[in-house]
């Protein structure tokens, strides 16, 4: 009995002490990563703040003018209709200073943009793969534009304006975005007019709805990029 008793109390001590070692390794390990990111940012504010474009270059490195979309953690949006990965000043050292940005957009099947804006940026799209519909609509008083854009064409947004890229296709495609502006900002209509926006507000804008169902369709905004139009998912059978 004894014993056992000891067993227990030994093994209970072992236990609490891997425990301990397991919870000092996982705060280590979040604070490291808390710390990389300050670093970062901070490395980046450095960059930024330089006097001239010699001494930028000289805070440099060599793979600092280099960016990896494939494998990308930061700068990503995901949605159920694929991934975006955008290179900017953000995350892309090189980039600053430079005037120029970049989004890789990878949409699955049906896949779509959601209508979006930079307001600090105009926008050329290229398409890699696939087919797309795109639109946009620049201010009160312009008709919306609508195109077509098949592999190897590109569309131009203007800088400000609402604009969406729809994959066309059953399989996914892929097309990339390149700005006139480091740090072109995004901001996707339907997540902030209902996210962002006080539900009144929100409410008054939409004809007096009440702040109960502002709630509820703040609930079913798709995140970016989302499944596209109905007529594409009947289409390659995904509805």
């Amino acid at each position: 009995m004894q014993m056992f008793q000891f067993f227990i109390c030994f093994s209970s001590l072992i236990i609490v002490e891997t425990f301990r070692q397991t919870t000092r390794t996982s705060t280590s390990t979040v604070l490291s990563t808390i710390s990389n990111g300050l670093l970062d940012l901070k490395r980046l504010e450095n960059v930024r703040n330089s006097i001239n474009q010699q001494s930028r270059i000289a805070k440099l490195n060599a793979s600092d003018f280099i960016f990896d979309f494939i494998s990308a953690t930061t700068g990503i949006s995901k949605g159920t209709g694929g991934r975006t990965v955008q290179a900017s000043a953000f995350n892309f050292p090189g980039a600053i200073g430079n005037g120029v940005a970049m989004t890789v957009g990878y949409l699955s099947a049906c896949g779509i943009n959601l209508p979006h804006t930079h307001p600090r940026a105009t926008e050329i799209n290229f398409s890699v793969d696939g087919d797309f519909d795109v639109g946009f609509l620049q201010e009160n008083g312009v008709g919306f534009i609508m195109n077509t854009v098949r592999r190897g064409m590109a569309a131009v947004f203007p800088q400000g304006a609402i604009h969406f890229e729809q994959n066309l296709n059953c399989v996914p495609a892929t097309f990339v975005a390149a700005f006139n502006n480091e740090d072109p900002g995004v901001l996707t209509i339907a997540n902030t007019f209902f996210g962002g926006l006080p539900a009144n507000v929100v409410g008054a804008s939409l004809g007096g709805l009440n702040i109960t169902t502002i709630n509820d369709i703040r609930m079913s905004v798709a995140q970016n990029p989302s499944v596209g139009i109905e007529e594409c998912r009947k289409r390659c059978g995904l509805s």
